[in-house]
């Protein structure tokens, strides 16, 4: 093809004010990643030195070095991030956003793999893929029908009757598991028996995103700039998020903060949904790997090894939906959570011979992040409750100093953590918590998805298989509220998330009752229900495990999805509108934040005073 389009930079002050952002947050971020590491391992070994020290007095240690496990096994994962963000030191670099002009551009193949999803939901996509700012006559639409469906089938081909580049194609099976990576490569091998063969490049959309008009034209120009680039891949944007994001839906913080910092060590992924590749990449890798549920991570993992590079493109070409129920929500996360796992199968895969220990490690580091912060979550979790029933310090100390020490190595230890919150969340825009934001109430989820993941893999050496989120029913709102109530303690298990929190209850109040008969109130407090990270989990734990459960009690009423569009009534095209793509929407509360902060300086100003 000869080259007689033009690629061109955008360079609106908008954009030069998002770059200059995430140059500060980039540069800012490996520092602040490195105080978390010194501050929090100073913080620790000061502890173990109390520790060893109180053995000397005779204290019973059993439930402080419990206690000081549990608080490392949970620092370790945070820890990691911190760690990749110090590995960006010095290379923090742009990424323009780019535009490719002029009508003899590449050709691409958009595939559409539909398993079973709404029909409003995977027409819209259809639609705007057709609707792209793209010259018609290169670029191809294929919706892959893993449901064998004939309504899919006939609004698709109701499609082709205006449109002779929209196809459709299915391998006539009646798929009910998720098998995203087959459905794809299916569409590779029907792409080749076309007329014209296979097109340059594929490109891939969920059912749910809704492609902009400019998302090939910003795409395409990447891999024609750099020889190198295999894959171009934008970010995720939700525009159905309740107020709040009640639920901690939103993916900001990988897409905002976690891509651009990757990308700065050339660790790039795929992101999903919306990304582009080369044709010939994808050819030269065998086709898109099937070893797991996460075909999206092994296929930008394996390209690395074979020494292409995976771009980051941060520009919103792309908008979705997120779960609209708590059923279908959890269920996603689940899979995701055994999807990243599974990754750890690629240290013994065939594909990742040339890939050296640390790009091993590398690619598995969320794998490792993962099943530790899952497992370290769930054993506090279920053990704090236990050690605060005891009645016995969790935090022992020899003298007066050692206590004073130890509270001001806890507090300046929690303002490094919250500085490298404070810009995770100026990257997202302020839509995640500075501190303490991640969900604690799916941890029982996560690890009942790691054991059965794991006994599934050792016993039949198969990747159990999960239902697309979009397939769940959701029948809980439609039951009585003694069902309801049932539904949610019984079916979901939430009647651990109740214990829990009210085992935390009865510690908490346990304690206080205890301290307000002895002669030091606050000390007897602090060391056995007060300190301010055994206390703050306390409380997100009372707290976080109320919340899922009321909204399948009382659930919320749910988000009519055509509200959120606005649609051409002639030619059915729907596009978010701009109150549904505001993300000030989804801005959590910082209450939290807040009260966290004060009662850390409230408990450190009381230990010091003595």
């Amino acid at each position: 093809m000869s080259a007689t389009y033009k690629i061109e930079i955008l360079d609106t002050p908008e954009e030069k004010r998002r770059a200059s952002k995430q140059m500060q947050m980039m540069q800012r971020a490996p520092d602040a990643g490195l105080a978390c590491v010194l501050f929090s391992w100073l913080y620790f070994g000061y502890q173990f030195w109390c520790i060893k020290s109180a053995q000397l007095s005779g204290y019973d240690l059993l439930v402080p070095s419990i206690y000081m496990a549990l608080d490392v096994a949970n620092a370790i994962p945070p820890g990691l991030s911190h760690l990749l963000a110090l590995a960006a030191k010095g290379k923090a670099k742009r990424v323009p956003l780019l535009r490719v002009r002029g009508d003899q551009v590449p050709t691409v193949d958009v595939f559409i793999a539909y398993c079973g999803e709404g029909l409003d939901v995977v027409m819209d996509t259809v639609r705007a893929a057709c609707a792209l700012d793209y010259p018609e006559d290169r670029y191809r639409i294929i919706v892959l029908d893993d449901k064998n469906s004939i309504e899919i089938k006939e609004a698709v081909e109701t499609l082709q009757a205006k449109r002779k580049t929209v196809y459709y194609s299915t391998r006539k099976a009646n798929v009910i598991t998720h098998t995203k990576a087959a459905n794809l490569n299916h569409g590779l091998r029907f792409v080749s028996h076309l007329p014209d063969g296979p097109s340059d490049m594929v490109a891939v959309l969920d059912v749910d995103m809704i492609p902009l008009p400019h998302w090939l034209r910003s795409l395409v120009p990447h891999l024609l700039e750099d020889s190198k680039a295999a894959m171009a891949n934008p970010p995720q944007h939700l525009y159905n998020i309740p107020d709040g994001d009640p639920l901690g839906q939103t993916m900001d913080i990988l897409f905002d903060f976690f891509e651009p910092l990757k990308q700065c060590s050339n660790g790039g992924w795929c992101t999903g949904s919306g990304w582009l590749a080369r044709r010939s990449a994808i050819d030269q890798l065998g086709g898109i790997p099937e070893e797991s549920i996460n075909e999206d991570i092994l296929t930008s993992v394996f390209l690395t090894a074979l020494g292409w590079e995976i771009l980051y493109v941060h520009e919103p070409c792309q908008w979705g939906l997120v779960p609209s129920t708590l059923e279908s929500h959890i269920k996603q996360h689940k899979r995701w959570c055994a999807g990243i796992v599974s990754t750890a199968a690629l240290w013994w895969n065939p594909r990742a011979k040339s890939m050296s220990t640390g790009e091993k490690f590398g690619a598995l580091f969320p794998a490792i992040a993962i099943s530790l912060e899952v497992v370290a979550s769930m054993a506090t979790y279920v053990a704090l409750p236990i050690l605060l029933l005891t009645g016995l310090p969790l935090i022992v100390t020899s003298t007066d100093t050692q206590f004073r020490t130890l509270s001001v190595l806890s507090l300046i230890r929690y303002f490094a953590l919250f500085y490298y919150g404070l810009l995770t969340t100026k990257a997202t825009n302020y839509r995640l918590g500075i501190v303490f934001s991640q969900p604690i109430w799916q941890m029982p989820f996560q690890f009942m998805t790691l054991v059965r993941f794991s006994l599934s893999v050792i016993t039949s050496g198969e990747v159990p298989l999960f239902t697309p989120s979009g397939l769940i029913d959701s029948p809980s709102s439609a039951r009585s509220l003694p069902r309801r109530i049932k539904t949610a303690l019984i079916d979901f298990g939430f009647i651990v998330h109740l214990s829990i929190a009210l085992g935390c209850v009865a510690g908490l109040v346990s304690t206080l009752q205890a301290a307000m008969t002895g002669p030091n109130f606050w000390k007897f407090f602090l060391v056995r229900a007060g300190w301010p990270t055994a206390f703050i989990l306390c409380s997100i734990y009372i707290t976080d495990s109320w919340m899922p459960m009321t909204r399948i009690i009382f659930p919320p009423r749910p988000i009519q999805r055509e509200t959120l569009l606005e649609r051409d009534p002639a030619s059915k095209l729907a596009y978010p509108t701009e109150e549904a793509k505001d993300q000030h929407r989804a801005r959590p509360s910082q209450s939290r934040t807040v009260l966290i902060t004060a009662y850390f300086v409230t408990m450190t100003i009381l230990i010091c005073r003595g």
